[in-house]
């Protein structure tokens, strides 16, 4: 009988308390994970170890979300998928990570358990299911904007 990968998610952020209870909230839905305090760690991190997911603060002083999304996406980094924080509930901020690549948003404060069901949901899905929901919310959130409607 074969072994069942743990699903591994790298969280990066610049507070360490976020770090720490989305860290245990993933623990108890069985998923390891390590920690990122910047998106330049968050890189080395992404490009010497295996990940399923990246959980990424949009808003850091040492290398921002939008920045590492940009370096992803360069990479090919097809089976990552990619949640984005962000503190401020700006829909034009959120739109730019969903087109860099992000498959989901989450806008602080936030529920750490509905972060790991969001989490679960996307690690199971297909590279192709993932980007057929991130393209989809793309469509939808760019179609309000040009109406004039708050998004995301």
């Amino acid at each position: 009988m074969g072994e069942v990968e743990v699903p591994r998610v790298l969280v990066c952020d610049d507070d360490a308390d976020i770090r720490t209870v989305v860290g245990l909230n993933l623990g108890l839905v069985g998923m390891d994970f390590g920690e990122a305090g910047s998106g330049e760690e968050a890189l080395e991190l992404l490009s010497t170890q295996e990940w399923h997911a990246l959980v990424l603060d949009l808003i850091m002083p040492q290398g921002d979300g939008i920045e590492v999304l940009k370096q992803l996406r360069d990479r090919s980094s097809k089976d990552l998928a990619i949640v984005v924080l962000s503190a401020r509930n700006s829909p034009q901020a959120a739109l730019r990570a969903l087109k860099l690549g992000a498959h989901a948003h989450v806008t602080k404060p936030f529920s750490p358990v509905a972060l790991a069901q969001v989490l679960e949901e996307l690690i199971s899905m297909s590279h192709s299911e993932r980007e057929a929901r991130r393209l989809g919310s793309v469509e939808r959130a760019s179609r309000l904007e040009r109406m004039g409607i708050p998004t995301i």
